[in-house]
């Protein structure tokens, strides 16, 4: 399971740095989930010039971001993901998020929130090798272009088997992100599972938990349940 969060507009990349930080630690962690702290592995992603930019690490983003070059970072997109492996067997830098694939040359970056061990079969696979790497392969795969709609992301979750926890998700690519609230209606941690929206003036948030340091508790709301949110990155 996963902290994220994704910043577009007028923000302090310093500030959302500091906020996965945070959730990293489960000092912000105000909801009904066993898990609080995040320390397997991390990874940023941000758009300057058109171009998306990636950081990965394997350890706590706490630890490591003392040692981020933060003020080489310009940009009004920025997208952080800290991660608590839900397997022990999918540890290391090859797993931290965000996540790659190219198709129909669109290059699609994912962060994922949860566990999804029933999509192999719908890629062709006898077993399951890392359930967030499916499920990028599983919705982007057919897609021919930058593009997502409620639809078809809604059809695609209805297809699984149950046994997955969450598919709240970031999917990016350079001229849209999207932000993807689903989990099971009769999941036990539907407060874990929320995401939040901030916005105000040219500013928005997407957080796996409300950060008021960020901004003031009244320009929050939670996301719905099979809610997806499209932020166009092309100005």
């Amino acid at each position: 399971m996963c902290r994220m969060i994704m910043a577009y507009g007028n923000f302090s990349v310093k500030q959302v740095m500091e906020a996965a930080r945070s959730m990293c630690c489960g000092e912000t962690a105000q909801h009904d989930g066993p898990i609080k702290a995040h320390p397997n592995g991390w990874g940023c992603l941000w758009l300057e010039n058109d171009r998306i930019h990636t950081l990965h690490g394997s350890g706590s983003f706490a630890d490591e971001l003392p040692g981020i070059n933060i003020t080489c970072i310009h940009t009004r997109f920025l997208a952080v993901h800290v991660r608590h492996a839900t397997l022990t067997k999918n540890m290391g830098i090859q797993f931290s998020h965000p996540l790659l694939r190219q198709c129909n040359n669109v290059q699609w970056y994912l962060m994922h929130n949860g566990f999804l061990p029933t999509i192999y079969p719908h890629i062709g696979l006898d077993t399951s090798h890392f359930d967030s790497a499916e499920y990028l392969e599983y919705v982007v795969s057919n897609i021919t272009k930058e593009d997502l709609t409620l639809r078809y992301m809604t059809e695609k979750m209805t297809k699984l088997e149950p046994g997955g926890s969450s598919g709240n998700a970031f999917f990016i690519n350079n001229r849209k992100a999207f932000a993807w609230q689903w989990y099971p209606e009769d999941t036990l941690f539907p407060d874990y599972f929320t995401m939040h929206i901030y916005k105000h003036g040219d500013t928005q948030y997407i957080s796996s938990e409300r950060i008021i340091d960020l901004g003031v508790a009244s320009d929050w709301r939670s996301m719905r349940n099979h809610e997806l949110y499209a932020i166009s990155l092309v100005e």
